[in-house]
């Protein structure tokens, strides 16, 4: 019986965010190792969940490694990248011998002397298995993928879709190709190819230009047989490393040439849609007049959305954004609801008690990015836990399991707008975080996600209309707002006409 590892370590880095990320908090997000990584994900729609799905039905003996996974957030310290990586790395090593490795990676983590981090960890994995034993990793479609991590591994399969509905799907195709390397025994050929191409988060979303044509076109290389995979990395771009922007990289059963074709060609077609890249989405006060017009209009079929772009909180942010919650008191919104993180009005909301009336100084504490606190007048409406057990089947559980933890939680009104407060920011990928909060998603007239793209995963099914609104943020769409170090200069579109 062949016997295949499995692990993984998954962070999104925004190398903007202020403070660090530490080993407490991978452990307090998604932490398992041994026999707890099955007993936690196997039942989960999630990659890793695919992954344990497709090794079983293939038959083979499951050695699990580590699994660690952290909200995104800033850089990791290099005692937390160094000590999870030791440890995945132990496991691998007593576990020898081995057929095969299947990780689950994000693509995009950076922490303190390492730029590199996947590359690290691959790298120390082909150390210890040697060059003969296929190692194949799933990717988050947010890699920034560089030569180095291309080298160490013979086969990537990254999300496909973003939102990421399809991450369980992406895990179940890893385990294919793992078995199919394993048993023909056959080695792969990779070409990495990229285009001088930056897309901020709002960029990314897969329906639609750049990366629909290029996805399409990949889904067309994938049905020769000697193709076994096409991944079109979207790129991080709030992660700033040399190796920073949009890539592909085709895998082919050993043609090299084919390989290289093929991505050469997907970048082609990404750079013949560059203009896409340039989106960033409506100014606040135009897209809250806009939000307050339809509501007060003849009724609407579901609430209208406002993406809070700049606050995207699976991009890095801190959630505690205030630029939207305070045009929308200012313009007199009625049945809004905003979610913000802080602690502090959270517990001042819940020493008040229910009922209450106080006044509250409402977000933007934690950095001068995301707007000034929100001066309110509020009523405490809902207390809870904060936990809740997710509806969809998106990639929203690859964190947290199917169970989810905001803190403690209250929810307050000011006005016309319901805000609810959390102890933890938790990104917008599921109804049952309002519903659990006693506010019933279709029957809002605005809700503010803190989100890019991710949130269509939950919220475009019942949304009359959506506004991508331009908010300043660690996660700005305007990649212009931000100072680049080691990012590949000329690319568009920062620079005008950089070559291709």
């Amino acid at each position: 019986m062949n016997r295949i590892a499995l692990g993984g370590i998954v962070h999104e880095t925004n190398t903007f965010a202020p403070g660090v990320t530490t080993l407490d908090n991978f452990m307090r997000q998604s932490y398992a190792e041994g026999e707890g990584i099955a007993a936690r994900y196997a039942a989960s729609k999630t990659a890793l969940g695919g992954a344990i799905d497709g090794l079983r039905a293939w038959g083979v003996q499951i050695v699990p490694l580590v699994y660690a996974a952290a909200m995104p957030s800033a850089t990791v310290t290099r005692a937390a990248h160094e000590m999870l990586r030791d440890a995945l790395i132990e496991r691998l090593r007593a576990t020898l011998p081995l057929d095969g490795v299947l990780l689950v990676l994000h693509g995009a983590m950076v922490a303190d002397g390492y730029l590199d981090s996947e590359a690290d960890i691959l790298e120390h994995v082909r150390a210890v298995v040697g060059p003969g034993i296929p190692v194949v990793s799933v990717l988050d479609m947010h890699g920034n993928l560089s030569q180095a991590m291309v080298d160490a591994a013979d086969a990537f399969v990254a999300f496909d879709e973003n939102p990421h509905l399809d991450t369980y799907d992406r895990g179940i195709e890893a385990s294919r190709i793992l078995r199919r390397l394993t048993e023909e025994g056959a080695r792969t050929a990779k070409a990495l190819a990229r285009p001088p191409l930056i897309l901020s988060a709002l960029t990314t979303w897969t329906d639609q230009s750049p990366l629909n044509a290029v996805h399409a076109l990949g889904r067309e290389f994938e049905q020769n047989p000697h193709v076994l995979n096409v991944s079109v990395m979207g790129g991080f771009a709030y992660a700033d490393t040399p190796f920073t922007g949009m890539s592909v990289v085709v895998t082919t059963d050993g043609d090299a040439t084919l390989a290289r074709k093929l991505a050469d060609q997907l970048c082609e077609v990404a750079w013949s849609q560059r203009a896409a890249a340039r989106h960033v989405g409506t100014p606040v006060d135009e897209a809250v007049a806009r939000a307050v017009a339809l509501t007060r209009g003849a009724k609407r079929s579901g609430p209208v959305m406002l993406a809070d772009v700049g606050d995207n909180v699976g991009g890095g942010s801190p959630g505690d954004s205030t630029y939207l919650l305070r045009a929308l008191v200012d313009a007199g919104a009625q049945g809004a609801v905003v979610t913000i993180a802080d602690p502090e009005s959270v517990a001042q909301a819940i020493a008040a008690g229910l009922g209450a009336e106080l006044d509250l100084r409402i977000g933007g504490k934690v950095d001068s990015l995301h707007g000034t606190p929100v001066a309110a007048r509020a009523t405490v409406e809902n207390i809870t836990e904060g936990r809740f057990t997710i509806e969809g089947t998106d990639h929203f559980a690859q964190l947290y399991g199917n169970n989810v933890e905001m803190g403690r939680c209250a929810v307050v009104r000011a006005g016309g707008v319901r805000v609810l407060l959390t102890e933890r920011k938790t990104p917008p990928g599921d109804l049952a975080q309002l519903r659990s909060q006693g506010i019933v998603p279709e029957d809002q007239q605005i809700i503010v996600a803190k989100s890019a793209v991710a949130f269509r995963g939950a919220y475009q099914r019942i949304a009359s209309e959506i506004i991508e609104v331009d908010t300043p943020g660690l996660v700005a769409a305007n990649l212009a707002r931000f100072t680049y170090k080691h990012l590949p200069r000329p690319v568009y579109p920062l620079d005008s006409q950089p070559g291709w």
